[in-house]
């Protein structure tokens, strides 16, 4: 199979490109800067940038796609940006899906389509966020769900990603915080609890999802409901170190905790990396 893989210099792209090269397949790594695009055998770069019109032309074969690419722009300053590449790319992208005969189109939401509240949320619960990043995922799903006759899809909604190469996110900012000795903040003891899951197992649910006949929506989480005081120790026990917290007043909106059920349903006996072994792994990694 050949995967046409968008986003592929963010995070998750890469350790997917790399497992999909290790499986047998080829991958088309899609993304707007040259220099970074990764590259080696099995892989083909494709320099397009998906907050303007698409150019077909520059998208070599594919038979199938891994939709990861998003912007990451502050809104509202640069909200038509990250409407064009999380809304208007995905539709640009279903078509050309379509056009091309693929069989899989795999599309990357998040979880905080749901917003925060109380409780763990599932799949068919109501989406109730309604902050402008929240609608363009929202968005970008509803559009996928409206090619379901044409391309067979997958919606995976990731909480709380993490592993190695991961920059300008949670658990790597804590990492930094708790090994060099800085305070992290909590608001609410430590809120929001969320369920973090490891980039391998991310990247195992798209495997399945691609190699799957079934129209898909899932939650792809991890089993361990941890809050931001419950990481940073977890990260001190690892980087040896006694986490230094500040407390700060303020409401805090409420939890983004999955269930997860689907997601093990479609991994079989796979189990997933506990919070533990995950965050050693990536200390290990950036050491």
């Amino acid at each position: 199979m050949n995967v046409l893989v968008t986003g592929a210099t963010g995070f998750v792209a890469p350790h997917l490109l790399r497992r999909l090269v290790a499986d047998g397949h080829e991958a088309v790594a899609l993304g707007h800067d040259a220099s970074r695009l990764p590259s080696g055998p099995g892989i083909e770069p494709a320099v397009v940038d998906l907050s303007g019109p698409i150019d077909d032309a520059a998208i070599p074969s594919f038979d199938a796609v891994v939709h990861l690419a998003q912007a990451n722009v502050p809104f509202p300053e640069r909200a038509t940006e990250l409407f064009r590449v999380n809304v208007a790319s995905t539709q640009q992208l279903l078509d050309l899906a379509r056009r091309r005969g693929a069989a899989r189109f795999v599309y990357a939401s998040s979880g905080s389509v749901y917003g925060f509240g109380d409780g763990a949320v599932a799949e068919d619960d109501p989406r109730r966020a309604d902050d402008f990043y929240a609608v363009t995922k929202r968005s970008g799903e509803l559009l996928v769900r409206a090619h379901r006759e044409h391309v067979g899809t997958a919606i995976l909604r990731f909480f709380a990603p993490y592993g190695p190469g991961q920059v300008d996110r949670l658990v790597p900012g804590l990492i930094a915080r708790v090994s060099g000795g800085e305070a992290v903040t909590l608001r609410a003891g430590g809120r929001p609890r969320m369920t973090p899951v490891y980039v391998d197992d991310a990247v195992e649910a798209i495997v399945r999802s691609l190699g799957s006949e079934a129209h898909l929506v899932l939650n792809v989480a991890g089993d361990e409901v941890a809050s931001i005081r419950d990481l940073a120790e977890r990260i001190g026990r690892v980087v040896a170190r006694e986490p230094v917290f500040a407390e700060q007043e303020g409401a805090v909106a409420g939890d983004l905790i999955a269930v997860n059920e689907r997601m093990h349903e479609l991994l079989g006996d796979r189990q997933l990396i506990g919070l533990d072994e995950g965050l050693n792994r990536m200390v290990r990694a950036e050491a």
